[in-house]
């Protein structure tokens, strides 16, 4: 297959970052459990996938509000934030390079070999730390994070922002999710969409992959053009 056939169609790949680049959901999970288990409430499997996606403060108001502290002040949950923010940092520390997703590296390398932009589009306040620790810092030609955004997906200004980064227009980009509030972020923002996981979770995913070492360039390449090619 000759990538430069395709080229012109598929301009850009934005990438999440946790459960799309690295497994760091672990690290959450375990820090939002311990901070529910000091309000007196245990976080349930519903409560880590609704977790997903969404911006701390965003995931605090969902944590309290399950746990009944509707009355919490702004200064309490600055602590908290802030609590569960340094127990994450901790965990994170464990992070190595072999922890990044299996193939990453070189799926980032093929798509800037073939002149395709890649960005980092992610709620994360650490992405930064996350992508040093994993030696992806240097992969990206923009990261936009949760230090950038105001908005939480599935609102789309996380990939609406890497986009204008880049230069290119939603329709020329593919963005990679994992979870359900990406995406109909991506959806939203007029992005074409692969689901990384499991088809029955992320419905509504253009297309799904079970794991990482599934995509690659000229996979990609073939693909967004067929897609806009059958539908035009």
């Amino acid at each position: 297959m000759n990538s430069t056939l395709y080229t012109s169609s598929l301009q850009a790949v934005i990438f999440d970052l946790d459960g799309v680049l690295v497994d760091t959901a672990r690290f959450h999970d375990q820090a939002w459990a311990e901070l529910a288990l000091g309000l007196g409430y245990v976080l349930t499997e519903p409560d880590r996938h609704a977790l997903k996606g969404r911006s701390r403060a965003d995931s605090l108001e969902y944590l309290l509000e399950q746990a009944g502290w509707n009355d919490a002040d702004p200064s309490q949950k600055s602590k908290w934030l802030q609590a569960k923010n340094a127990r994450y940092l901790e965990l994170v520390e464990a992070l190595t390079p072999q922890d990044a997703a299996q193939g990453a590296l070189v799926l980032l390398d093929q798509l800037k070999s073939q002149g395709i932009k890649t960005a980092l589009g992610s709620a994360s306040q650490n992405a930064a730390k996350v992508l040093q620790k994993i030696g992806l810092d240097s992969c990206f030609d923009t990261v936009v994070d949760g230090t950038r955004t105001t908005r939480s997906k599935p609102d789309p200004q996380v990939f609406w922002m890497a986009a204008q980064d880049l230069g290119c227009e939603p329709a020329h980009c593919v963005v990679v999710e994992d979870d359900l509030a990406g995406v109909p972020a991506a959806w939203a923002g007029g992005f074409l969409n692969i689901g990384l996981g499991d088809a029955s979770v992320l419905l509504g995913a253009h297309r799904v992959v079970h794991q990482f070492s599934e995509l690659s360039v000229l996979g990609l390449l073939a693909w967004h053009f067929a897609f806009n090619h059958n539908n035009t």
